[in-house]
């Protein structure tokens, strides 16, 4: 069973605890969010070792280090849910390995260009996010250049400006019926070309549209 979310002001305290290295705070945390975690992680392809590897690393990021070095949790902006965040920052990370794995697998096989500029580790975690968002929105952004004008427009009249689809019904003179059909049409054409966009670009990132909708709430892209 998972655990009922927290309320944004707990949320809130607990992540500054954590960032103190309270241990109290740190275990919930944990305890909280280890399964949900390890299940989006298996959802998108990951091994049951690669998933306790990962959350291993991720749980010992947020324990503030030697030498100063802060929690991961120093990251979090509050903009989302916090499990929503970790999720994502647990996704990247898998990503990220699974990319490496691959370029090493092409180096020893001679598929590789054989530079050692090529093995020196990834950027930055920051470029990285960037990377990814920028991905999601050109993914979504290709899609809707697949849309039917007429249906962009029905959409947006929806779900940026908030008319009715009764309303919609009476500027097109169309039927109730007809509307709703539409939009749900136009809605299944965008979900299937934004996630063959994204199979296309990264093959590794493997996200269900319901993943997709709520990465795109967590770093504020908007659909329309």
């Amino acid at each position: 069973m998972i655990p009922p979310a927290k309320p944004v002001a707990d949320e809130a305290l607990q992540v500054l605890k954590c960032q103190d290295g309270d241990p109290v705070a740190l275990a919930d945390l944990r305890a909280r969010c280890h399964q949900p975690l390890s299940n989006i992680l298996l959802a998108r392809g990951a091994s049951r070792t690669e998933v306790e590897d990962l959350l291993a690393d991720l749980w010992a990021d947020c324990v503030p280090g030697p030498g100063d070095r802060p929690s991961l949790l120093e990251k979090f902006s509050g903009k989302c849910s916090l499990q929503g965040w970790l999720a994502t920052v647990a996704t990247n990370r898998w990503v990220d390995f699974k990319r490496r794995q691959t370029r090493r697998v092409e180096l020893h096989s001679g598929n590789g260009s054989g530079d050692p500029m090529e093995e020196i580790p990834g950027v930055p975690a920051a470029y990285k996010d960037a990377a990814i968002v920028s991905m999601l929105r050109e993914s979504l952004q290709a899609a809707f250049a697949l849309c039917p004008p007429d249906a962009v427009v029905c959409l947006r009249l929806v779900h940026l400006h908030g008319l009715s689809q009764r309303e919609v019904m009476g500027l097109l003179r169309w039927s109730e019926s007809k509307v709703s059909r539409f939009l749900k049409q136009a809605m299944v054409q965008i979900e299937k070309g934004t996630m063959a966009e994204l199979k296309k670009r990264d093959p590794w990132l493997v996200l269900t549209w319901e993943d997709f909708v709520e990465m795109c709430e967590n770093h504020d892209i908007g659909f329309l």
